[in-house]
């Protein structure tokens, strides 16, 4: 009686031979696609950029504040290119029957390339945050300065906002988001059922730290049966503490927030008693997006394999297809979360499980 097969052990030397096939992919494909959406992007705004007279190092210094971000969208489809193509050259050349001939399973044999880009979701999702919010927002920022759009960053006009659920409205003129002041103020407070307690208008008002102090003020309340008012040189009261971002908030749109943004404008809705559909399933969204570079190399891993020939192409056209049902559905997921059709976390992490599905059909067809 033979003795039972021991499995064979673990070779690092296979681990280093897979990363390194796998690593210049990455590196050459990553440099490609973002090549390509960085042009891609230039060539759509050419036109507005001559008309405004903006010279071409202008144009270079908007291109490279949206590095940034073409790295973001070209790294996934970068990983999901260079695995299925690392992985079906290894099948091809039958390189992958030796490894698997010898013992080697194959989950075992693919941990060093899951374990680097479980390694890169995490990498990813600081990287969006700390460096891709900031360039991108501060890229539409010089591209609007140049084309003379006029807008502001660090100001607004005209904001009217409630909070507590709705039992303060404030009105301002403006809002200085740097200095954190405000000027032509109103703040109208209501109780409960919505009757009337007190209007107070003030010149200005400036941020303590814990609550907003206000100067020039002119204050109305009830006071009995009536109204009462009266004039004061500045005015402060535990209550009226509305953190600055929301004020500031309300001038961004959501991808131009990085998460403790987000998190703040979301809890700013609540408050207010406003919708917060939006704002969570983005929240929701940039946390289940940090998992895209795993997603993609574990669907190439399912589908590795499944082509002998015309392997570039294949590899190229599997990625187009995982790339495109993975953004579509997280397109549709968005919208749904957003309109209030699904809840948002829902909406966010479906892709997820699309991307989850794609992988175990590719497994499939692999037993088949």
């Amino acid at each position: 009686m033979s003795a039972p097969r021991r499995p064979a052990r673990r070779s690092f030397i296979l681990d280093r031979y897979l990363l390194a096939s796998y690593l210049p992919t990455l590196v050459l494909s990553a440099l490609f696609f973002m090549l390509a959406v960085a042009l891609a992007d230039l060539m759509a705004n050419i036109v507005q950029y001559v008309q405004a007279g903006v010279s071409p190092a202008q144009m270079l210094r908007v291109t490279a504040l949206y590095l940034p971000k073409c790295a973001s969208w070209a790294l996934p489809l970068a990983m999901l290119f260079s695995a299925s193509y690392t992985l079906g050259t290894l099948y091809a050349n039958n390189e992958m029957m030796v490894v698997l001939g010898s013992g080697i399973r194959l989950g075992s044999f693919l941990a060093p390339l899951l374990a680097f880009a479980l390694l890169a979701s995490g990498a990813f999702l600081a990287f969006e945050d700390a460096v891709v919010v900031p360039s991108y927002a501060a890229k539409r920022q010089l591209g609007r300065e140049l084309i003379r759009s006029g807008e502001a960053l660090d100001g607004r006009d005209d904001i009217t906002i409630m909070s507590e659920r709705g039992r303060l409205i404030w009105n301002l003129r403006y809002y200085d988001a740097r200095g954190l002041t405000m000027s032509g103020v109103t703040v109208v407070e209501r109780d409960g059922a919505g009757a009337f307690v007190m209007r107070l208008n003030a010149q200005s008002a400036s941020w303590t730290g814990e609550r907003w102090r206000f100067v020039g003020v002119r204050r109305f309340f009830r006071s009995g049966d009536g109204l009462a008012d009266e004039t004061l040189a500045s005015f402060e009261r535990e209550g009226l503490d509305e953190p600055p971002d929301s004020f500031r908030g309300g001038s961004k749109d959501l991808d131009a927030m990085r998460l403790p943004e987000i998190r703040d404008h979301r809890e700013f809705l609540l408050r207010a008693g406003l919708p917060a559909a939006p704002a969570g399933a983005e929240l929701y969204r940039r946390h289940a997006y940090a998992l895209t570079p795993f997603l993609v190399t574990a669907m190439a891993a399912a589908f590795a394999g499944l082509f002998r020939k015309n392997l570039l192409l294949m590899s190229l056209l599997v990625s187009l297809v995982g790339a495109t049902i993975y953004y579509v559905s997280q397109m549709i997921g968005m919208l749904l979360a957003k309109s209030g059709a699904l809840p948002p976390a829902a909406g966010a992490l479906a892709p997820v499980a699309v991307a989850l599905a794609v992988a175990g059909i590719g497994l499939g067809l692999r037993r088949a």
